[in-house]
């Protein structure tokens, strides 16, 4: 298989001062874009996939694009089943080789959320796979800070004991969507989250300022999620070749796209300090420019 575990890609240095990117993919306009950028700065990266890849070009397209594309790379990457909210969609995705997989039950009533996720953890275990849960809620596209549910210490501490997840998603203060990076988080709330012991993930970054992802990686995220900004990074590359040349052909596009989502992954890796770390991997070989940091 060509896929790691997240729990294997933080293996690969045990080092605490770095975080895994996870970097969501729709198509080899995206796809493309990343792993190139992790082969560039030597990082492991989670290749992530959600309901829009789904309906772009449908699940067994995109897993198996993905299975291809990291079979023929020097990378090394985990394959990321993204807020899922159907366990039988966690199903299939692992019966079709995904390493990773997020149940998102932060809407859910706590004891639900807690049932629905340890019944999770257990899919992904049995498959091998490691197991993101939520607690707190980031404010899907749309929302507002006044919809930021924080996440409570006690809270995670308990979720964290009862379900077994191998990374939990907490809720500092980001917003998911945003194409712009204003947002602050809530160190302060990182520092006591960071006690509970599991590795504690971002999503919603696209929208956060790199000040607040750099002291955040300090206080302890282990993983950050972005989505909105390659998308933005994609078309704003498209963008600027249909201005230069209107008649462009829908291949040269793509490509300027897809440049544009590499330059914009390779700077996370150096912003998250994953680049350069597989220089000194020990993971077997056999386990599962400023105008573009614009807008998960």
């Amino acid at each position: 298989m060509p896929f790691y575990t997240m729990n294997e890609l933080l293996a690969i240095d045990p080092a605490a001062d770095w975080c895994i990117g996870h970097f969501n993919v729709h198509n080899y306009t995206t796809l493309g874009g990343v792993i190139r950028a992790a082969e560039e700065t030597r990082s492991p990266a989670i290749l992530a996939l959600g309901a829009q890849a789904y309906r772009h070009i449908g699940m067994e397209n995109i897993i198996a694009l993905c299975r291809s594309a990291a079979e023929q790379s020097s990378g090394k990457f985990a394959l990321h089943v993204d807020h899922a909210r159907d366990l039988k969609l966690i199903g299939k995705a692992l019966r079709l080789g995904v390493s990773s997989v997020m149940f998102d039950g932060s809407s859910l009533p706590f004891k639900d959320n807690i049932r629905m996720t340890r019944e999770m953890v257990q899919m992904a275990h049995d498959y091998g796979a490691s197991a993101e849960g939520e607690v707190g809620e980031v404010p899907m596209p749309g929302g507002s800070r006044d919809d930021i549910m924080y996440t409570d210490p006690d809270q995670a501490a308990e979720f964290a004991e009862k379900t077994g997840v191998d990374f939990l998603a907490v809720s500092l203060g980001s917003i998911h969507g945003m194409k712009t990076s204003s947002m602050d988080l809530d160190q302060e709330l990182l520092k006591k989250l960071r006690s509970i012991g599991v590795p504690l993930v971002l999503h919603g970054a696209s929208g956060v300022t790199e000040d607040a992802i750099r002291k955040a990686t300090r206080n302890g995220l282990r993983k950050i999620n972005i989505n909105t900004a390659l998308k933005g990074a994609a078309v704003s590359r498209i963008r600027e070749r249909l201005a230069q040349d209107p008649d462009c052909d829908l291949l040269p596009l793509l490509e300027s796209g897809r440049e544009g989502v590499r330059a914009l992954a390779a700077h996370y890796m150096e912003l998250f300090g994953s680049a350069g770390r597989l220089e000194g991997c020990r993971v077997s070989e056999n386990t599962l420019p400023e105008h573009m940091l614009q807008g998960e």
